[in-house]
Formats: C-alpha cells, structure tokens, sequence
C-alpha cells in the first residue's frame, strides 16, 4: 500500500468510532454491562483475528471500519459504567487506574509486537499477521471472563449484603447529583438523551479532547519513526517506546489521585497538556541532532507522559458537570465520539516526507495544545465559577419553594442546586 493508503485506511477507524459511541452508550443502557461489554470485546477480538488474513488496501480499509464501529462499544461504555458505581470524587481515580491499561497497553504492545514479530515466517505468515492474530486470541479470552466478574448495578454485586448494596446504591444516587441533596434520575429516558447531546458542557469539554485526539494519535503513529532516527535498529526503537508509557502510567494515576484528593478538574487538565506541550518543543528542537538522543528520548517521556492523563481528567471533567445516569452516558458517549474525529486529522499532519522533523505535525499539534489544552480549560474554569456563583446566590429554601424534588431530579445539571465540578 501507498502512505495515503495508509492514512485513509487509518482515518477511516475514526469515522465509525464516531458514528457508533453514542448508540452504543444508548446500547449499554438498554442492555446493561454484564451483556454490552464483553460483547464489544469479544466483536472486537473476533475482527483482530480476521486482520491477520486480509491482503490488500479493500481488506485493510475493511478492518478499520469494523473496528472503528466495535470499539465504539468498548472505552465509552467502560468509562460511563465506572460513574455509576463511585462518588463524584472518587470516580477520576478510578478512570485514571481504567485509563492506564491504555498507556500500559502502550508500553507492553511494543515489547509484544517485537516477541511475536520472532515468528515471522512460521507456517509461512508474516510477523505482522501472528500479532493480530494472537493478540485477538488473547482478547478474546478476555472478554469471555468479563462476563462473568461484570455486574449490572451495585445492587446485583453478589458478594455484598443487602444492607452493603442499598448503602452503595444510596449513597451514589444523592452524591452523583452534586451538593444539592436531591436523588438524581436514574431511569431510561430518550429527553434525557437528547439533554446530553445538545449539553454545552458535552462540547466545552470536545475541545479540550478533540485537540487531544489529534495530538496523541498523530505522535503514535510517527514515533517509532523518531527514535529510529536516532541511529537505533527498528526492532530496538520499537522497544524503547515501551519506556515513556510506563512514565506515562505512572503520571496518569498520580493526576487522577490529587485531582480528587484536592478537587481541582482544570488543573488535572492543563499541566499534563503544559508538560506535553514542553515535551513537544524539547523532540521537535533536539530530532535534527542526533548526538543529542538522550534530550530526545527525555523529549517524548515529556510528551507521552503529558499526553496520556488528559483524557481520563476529560472524561471525568464531563461526568462531573452531567446530572443523570442516562444524560451522563450518552453525554460521554458524544464527547468521546465527537472528539474521535480528531483522530483522522492526527493520521494526516505528520507527512512521510517531513520525517524526522515532522514540522507541520508537530507545529499543529502544538498550537492546538497551547489554545484548546491550556488556555480554553482556565477560561471554561471562569464560566463554570460564574455560574455556581450565580446559583449560590439563591438561597436554597427558596429554591425548594418553587420546585419539588421532583422537578429538581429531572432539570439535572440545570438544578439551581447544582454545583458544577471545577
């Protein structure tokens, strides 16, 4: 295949990505988690294996498109889920601890690739098709077991007392709905949809993980490509990305940690994309050397690990300022389809020509990390501060005077007792 192949088979992933989250988050409502998920994982194991067979440009762009629409099912549907079991301000832990297994998968993926890629001709297949193929065995396995350690609701969890359940039940149904001290709605609602996908929080927060989208997905794609420049073999230079998606792991549990612990949502935002940003301007100066490998490689811990707790701080960002099961899911569910297009734009900018500089890339995806990474988050920051000011202001008696709990638990977000999460 051509590299514009390359690119639009690649591109192509995003497009159904998009298209699919949020009815898959709808899906994961109506169906429930034991049943959605592990089906997506396993839908998901299935076309891998199908990879490893396919030949030519039309079995590639194939693939893509069925992945891009399956996996759909997978991330938002996770993420949606682990706000249905934890308060407000535990939830960011527990997406960064979800969000690792992508950086780990990172780090570990590079390290795989170069193990299996050792069976490069037996029984006359390609390196490349032995990894597709026994990494969606492996997943496959997976998904089987998620069945049976994934539950529906805490209320189902059979290893907890009926008193443990209706405290776990309780205590997310009134903290979920933020300070107001009214039960938030819980139930299947199609209005409660489309609140979600005309919410301008969903958008505010697009922003901020669209330019991440662009930014994260570009930089994997070329950075094999870096290191190597750097004067290592391929196989050592896809070994050595494994270091900075550890680092990156590590950063992400920490971001996710002091986020909650000292409830700062646009900080757990901007310094990863400040420290990315650094990292940016340290690879794209120091690449042209390459007696300097070391402030390159320090370059790309920066960068990777800057890039990757964003992502969680988003998702949790939008859940927090989303009042409603149903709202919340499909309100993240949009978030991440919307912001996946920003994957075709990352899979386009770092030309093959450019290498190993890659200006064009790099230059946008700096710029977009300065705007939409650090300066939009402070100015959504103010807009949220505004806005609970303008509610504190209203004494909450008088509220209740001229609402029910009732109509409190269907305005959701836009209660005058809710407090968005900054």
């Amino acid at each position: 295949m051509s590299g514009q192949d390359w690119n639009t088979a690649l591109s192509v992933f995003f497009v159904t990505y998009a298209l699919g989250a949020v009815p898959a988050n709808i899906m994961l409502q109506k169906l429930g988690p034991r049943i959605w998920l592990p089906t997506m994982m396993l839908s998901v194991s299935i076309i891998l294996v199908c990879a490893s067979l396919q030949k030519n440009f039309a079995g590639w762009t194939a693939f893509r498109v069925l992945l891009g629409a399956v996996e759909a099912g997978v991330f938002p549907g996770c993420s949606a889920v682990l706000t249905t079991w934890y308060s407000p301000h535990e939830v960011h832990t527990r997406m960064t601890i979800f969000y690792m297994g992508a950086s780990s998968a990172g780090a570990f993926s590079g390290l795989l690739a170069y193990a299996i890629g050792q069976l490069d001709g037996t029984w006359g297949y390609s390196g490349w098709r032995w990894i597709y193929c026994l990494e969606g065995v492996f997943s496959a396995l997976l998904s089987i077991g998620a069945f049976f350690v994934i539950y529906d609701t805490p209320s189902k969890v059979g290893f907890l007392t009926d008193e443990e359940k209706r405290f776990v039940v309780l205590r997310h149904k009134f903290s979920a709905g933020g300070e107001s001290g009214v039960a938030e709605k819980e139930e299947f609602s199609w209005a409660a949809a489309k609140q979600a996908l005309t919410s301008v929080h969903v958008y505010a927060c697009v922003l901020m993980e669209f330019t991440l989208c662009v930014v994260v997905y570009g930089v994997s794609f070329v950075l094999p490509t870096i290191i190597a420049n750097l004067g290592y073999s391929a196989a050592n230079a896809q070994a050595l990305t494994a270091p900075p998606y550890v680092f990156a792991a590590l950063v992400t549990v920490f971001s996710g940690w002091a986020a909650d612990r000292y409830k700062q949502r646009m900080l757990s935002v901007l310094l990863p994309n400040l420290l990315a940003l650094i990292g940016f301007v340290i690879i794209i100066v120091s690449v042209r050397y390459k007696h300097l490998p070391g402030v390159t490689l320090f370059g790309v811990f920066f960068a990777i690990g800057g890039l990757y707790p964003i992502s969680p701080a988003v998702t949790a960002w939008t859940a927090l300022n989303l009042a409603g099961t149903m709202k919340r899911s499909v309100g993240i569910g949009a978030m991440i389809a919307f912001s996946q297009l920003g994957g075709i734009v990352g899979s386009n900018i770092y030309l093959a020509k450019e290498a190993p500089r890659y200006p064009v890339g790099f230059g946008i995806s700096i710029t977009m990390l300065g705007l939409f990474g650090i300066v939009w988050p402070v100015c959504y920051y103010f807009i949220l501060k505004r806005i609970n000011a303008k509610r504190a202001a209203v004494a909450p008696e008088v509220v209740r005077e001229k609402y029910t709990d009732e109509q409190l638990a269907e305005m959701g977000d836009e209660s005058p007792l809710f407090r968005y999460s900054t």
